[in-house]
């Protein structure tokens, strides 16, 4: 008998459930591991990025803050460029390649959490590219007390880090071999990978109990 899409997609759903709950909770054991990227992508919805006229508002506020160092400090500072085009676990990043100075943004954060990378995420870079302006990136350290003052100045919370709800936000790609067990094929991570061919480990399927073995071509 021929299933249909949901019933196909029900049964693999009640398949997987229980280890769904171990990508939330990080419970998984080493053979489960390997599947984690490919259950969670598969059943977290996906964040939209922020929209056009939301960047716009972020841009806005970028310039607005480099605007107040200016008359903290009675210098002007130029506006910088600034870019959405940054993944992964951060939500802002400052950027310096020689005399090039850039902001980038992670336009799913924004979105996840926009209000409050408003409040803290603006300033955190514009921060940093301040403090770069005024005493050198290689003179001070990342977080040292130079930019903690600039954002009291700011108004600010001189954090360093946030503890944000990844999921639905898009990671970095990178590479992944194809493995296959007797039920289906699995991509597993480069380090991964590596570990199998140097006979470190092995992994076998939590659905079948089969090994996994690289699918060459």
């Amino acid at each position: 008998m021929i299933s249909s899409p949901e019933q196909s997609a029900s049964r693999y759903f009640e398949r997987t459930k229980g280890l769904f709950g171990a990508v939330i909770t990080g419970k998984l054991t080493p053979d489960e591991q390997f599947m984690a990227p490919n259950i969670a992508d598969r059943l977290v919805p996906k964040i939209a990025p922020i929209d056009s006229a939301q960047q716009a508002r972020v841009v806005t506020a970028t310039h607005q803050y480099i605007e107040l160092a200016g008359k903290i400090f009675g210098r002007h500072f130029a506006r910088i460029p600034i870019n959405f085009g940054l993944t992964g676990r951060a939500a802002g990043m400052y950027h310096v390649h020689g005399t090039s100075r850039y902001i980038r943004y992670n336009p799913y954060l924004f979105a996840k959490y926009f209000d409050d990378n408003l409040r803290q995420t603006i300033p955190h870079e514009v921060a940093h590219y301040i403090a770069d302006t005024l005493y050198g990136i290689k003179n001070i350290r990342p977080h040292g007390r130079e930019w903690k003052t600039i954002m009291g100045q700011f108004g600010a919370e001189a954090s360093i880090h946030c503890d944000y709800d990844l999921h639905g936000i898009p990671q970095r790609q990178h590479r992944r071999f194809v493995y296959r067990c007797n039920c289906r094929h699995h991509e597993i991570t480069t380090r991964r990978h590596n570990m199998i061919l140097r006979g470190e480990r092995r992994y076998r399927c939590p659905l079948c109990k089969s090994d996994i073995t690289h699918a060459m071509g």
